[in-house]
């Protein structure tokens, strides 16, 4: 009667422990993913701010020819949010559409600025009245878009090949992980 109860309890404590060494697998895969994911945290926000803007400015001139340049972008960014998406799911270094989108935006923006200089502003920017100030003012913006294009284009570069520091982080992390799975 005891070595049956013994041999119960032994099942039980070995069930716990592996039930125990599952969830603490589980909660290093979780927090692998988590880190990978989040070395495109920047990326997410920009591609969420520059959708966001184009959204605005697609309301704005809805009543016009001119919404088909930020729905096209929009369209472009949409497909760089469902990959980005994914990347919790299917990591991967190399966000073609994403890629895609930024470069796509910074054309677009290269052309408004150029537009702030022409006849052209006043149909582009039916929502700003045409004065010398308030067309500097639109290049200032665009130039600033400009600007956060390219630093995240150089950040997906960096990612890309590995280079950025949340890489380096992970790669600490799992030689910790590493270090102490052999220890055990």
């Amino acid at each position: 009667m005891k070595t049956a109860s013994n041999q119960r309890q032994k099942k039980a404590q070995s069930k716990d422990k592996l039930l125990a060494a599952a969830i603490e697998k589980n909660r290093r895969d979780m927090s692998l993913k988590s880190m990978q994911f989040n070395r495109f945290m920047l990326i997410r926000y920009a591609t969420a701010f520059f959708f966001f803007v184009n959204l605005y400015w697609a309301l704005i001139m809805r009543q016009t020819w001119v919404v088909v340049i930020p729905l096209v972008i929009m369209f472009v960014s949409a497909l760089a949010v469902v990959e980005q998406i994914k990347l919790f799911g299917q990591h991967t270094n190399h966000l073609v559409y994403s890629k895609l989108f930024f470069r796509t935006q910074l054309a677009v923006n290269i052309i408004l600025m150029i537009s702030t200089m022409t006849p052209l502003f006043t149909s582009l920017f039916q929502f700003v009245n045409n004065t010398s100030q308030n067309r500097s003012i639109v290049l200032l913006v665009l130039l600033l878009g400009v600007g956060a294009i390219l630093f995240i284009n150089k950040r997906l570069t960096l990612i890309a090949n590995n280079h950025d520091k949340y890489y380096s982080r992970l790669i600490a992390y799992q030689a910790i992980l590493k270090s102490n799975k052999e220890m055990k």
